[in-house]
């Protein structure tokens, strides 16, 4: 969505040209350079500065990514050119200058060599077959692998695949920007209600005994604001490309350093909230997330889930969340290079949920290290808050969202509590805004807090309902235009409202216990999902629980979109 960005105010200006010309205190990474280790695979590497805490490293221009190390590893990479530039930052959170930009080119693998990897003792160690001699036939793999892919878009949001049919083939797999998308009999697939940006497929054609080829080459397509050709088509006899358009937006956005985004005042509604201040905002107007603003990982009662070795599942959710600026180099290489769920149209934030390509197993643990959790989940997500960053007892607080219409998403608007069990809490939780996709029509309003916490006893539950009702329906279908959600916070009180007109209260001393911070994430499947449709579930029964193969078959990566998030305090 594109809304009116309006006259940005003297203050933005001023802020860059501030930065711009404030002294660089941190070397910048030296001997930037790419090499090829694998199918797809390129590893980046650059000289250690000794003053640097982290690297922040651009991808083609576009995907923005951390490490702690002088290193980072590209995965699932298309034939030909890629580039990489990266700079320092230290410990009081200044940058060096970028590194000038290192290209590399990959090669189409499977015409060039076969490759073998290994890992031991924690080390990578590669062997490479020359071309020359014929690439050993693997068991499973006795079709040709489907040549000539390539996509064009034939309607907004839509992608035509196809590619040649390839003999003793009976289906093919598809797998489209990284994920199942699907089978068919014959040699095209179409995705649609895609977004803005580039997307990819490969193919993999079957035999009816089960033999497999080797995947095809990737194609990839731009889709455009409107219905466009242009698209990059990359298979064994040919690598052209099309480059897609600029990112487009503001590219210093992601990097200032303030909780109220300048880009604010340059909308009028600003201004108009009586008896308020600004005091945080986002307009998601940049090319990448905020990380001054904004973490990516996501807790549960005042604790992390997302530790290296402790990844929970919480309410049986089907979803792992892409944490972007994670500080773990295993959860930044294993996971957030395989697919970053954050996406900037320059007016706006999608949080998109994706079939989980790092599913191995059916395994239901509860908890677990990444590795286990990552290849259990169905789904790849994220997840976007401000704990550790801004949190606020009492204030107005609102974001302009469209849901997704589609089974088994879980979006959510809510505030929850900063302090851990060990620092006094309730465990307060204010849900602005939750829905279930299945039923766009209706939005829940809820206030949860637990009594008698202490680090020995997980507390007890208990729920207010708002008034007149926590179920909202006024007809509109919420999935088909973006809506303002919101709470005005009072001492002893808490009115929800929905496009400003207030929807549901709820009054309490209760509500006045603590702080709160910003959340806001996709999640997929879960109990409540799967409730009875009493209680607004699918009312399936248990063995046709989200996520079933159906479902798995019409997934079609929905996104919970943002288009901007303000927090107000009383004057």
């Amino acid at each position: 969505m594109i809304r009116n960005t309006g006259i940005k105010s003297c203050l933005l200006v001023c802020v860059f040209t501030f930065w711009a010309n404030t002294a660089i205190a941190v070397d910048t990474p030296s001997e930037p350079r790419g090499t090829e280790v694998g199918q797809s695979l390129v590893k980046w590497e650059w000289d250690r500065v000794s003053s640097a805490e982290l690297y922040e490293v651009v991808i083609d221009g576009t995907e923005v990514f951390t490490t702690s190390d002088p290193q980072y590893f590209s995965f699932n990479l298309w034939a030909g050119e890629h580039s990489l530039t990266v700079r320092a930052k230290n410990w009081n959170g200044e940058y060096s200058a970028r590194t000038p930009t290192v290209k590399i080119n990959v090669s189409d693998w499977f015409s060039a060599a076969s490759y073998n990897r290994s890992y031991i003792a924690g080390e990578e160690s590669t062997s490479l077959v020359s071309s020359s001699a014929p690439a050993p036939i693997q068991e499973g793999q006795l079709l040709s692998k489907p040549t000539d892919v390539r996509g064009s878009v034939t309607d907004v949001g839509t992608i035509l695949w196809q590619w040649t049919s390839v003999p003793g083939a009976n289906t093919y797999d598809v797998t489209v920007d990284g994920g199942y998308a699907g089978t068919t009999s014959v040699t095209e697939f179409t995705s649609s209600g895609l977004w803005e940006g580039d997307h990819s497929m490969t193919v993999v054609a079957i035999a009816a005994d089960g033999d497999t080829s080797e995947r095809s080459m990737t194609a990839k397509s731009w889709v455009g604001a409107g219905v466009q050709s242009d698209s990059v088509v990359l298979n064994s006899q040919t690598s052209s490309v099309v480059a897609p358009p600029s990112p487009v937006g503001d590219t210093d956005a992601a990097n200032v350093q303030s909780m109220i985004d300048p880009a604010s005042y340059g909308y009028n509604e600003v201004y108009n909230r009586s008896g308020y201040d600004l005091v945080f905002s986002d307009e998601f107007n940049g090319t990448a997330l905020n990380p001054y603003r904004w973490n990516t990982g996501h807790r549960w009662d005042g604790e992390f889930n997302g530790e290296r070795f402790e990844y929970r599942v919480i309410n049986s959710e089907k979803q792992f969340y892409v944490n972007i600026f994670s500080d773990d180099e295993e959860h930044i290489r294993d996971i957030a290079s395989v697919y970053n769920p954050f996406e900037l149209s320059g007016s706006s934030l999608a949080i998109r949920a994706i079939k989980n390509p790092l599913k191995t197993n059916n395994n239901n643990s509860a908890y677990g290290s990444m590795a286990e959790i990552s290849s259990q989940q169905d789904f790849l997500s994220g997840s976007i808050a401000t704990h550790d960053k801004f949190s606020q007892k009492y204030g107005y607080f609102e974001a302009r969202i469209k849901i997704p219409s589609h089974i088994g998403t879980f979006p959510a608007f809510w505030l929850f509590h900063e302090n851990s069990v060990a620092e006094g809490t309730q465990k307060t939780e204010i849900d602005i805004m939750e829905n279930l996709g299945h039923a766009p029509h209706y939005v829940y309003n809820t206030f949860h807090y637990y009594k008698d916490v202490s680090p020995s006893y997980a507390g007890t539950y208990n729920f207010i309902k708002p008034n007149p009702d926590g179920q909202i329906f006024t007809g509109i279908d919420y999935s088909q235009d973006f809506h303002v959600y919101a709470v005005e916070w009072q001492p002893g009180r808490i009115v929800w409202l929905i496009d400003g007109e207030q929807v549901s209260e709820v009054t309490s001393s209760e509500v006045d216990f603590e702080e709160l911070y910003i959340k806001l994430n996709l999640a997929m499947g879960g109990n409540w999902t799967n409730f009875p449709t009493n209680l607004g579930g699918l009312g399936r029964s248990s063995g046709q629980y989200f996520p079933t193969q159906d479902d798995l078959n019409n997934f079609n990566n929905p996104a919970l979109e943002i288009d901007y998030i303000r927090v107000y305090k009383k004057r």
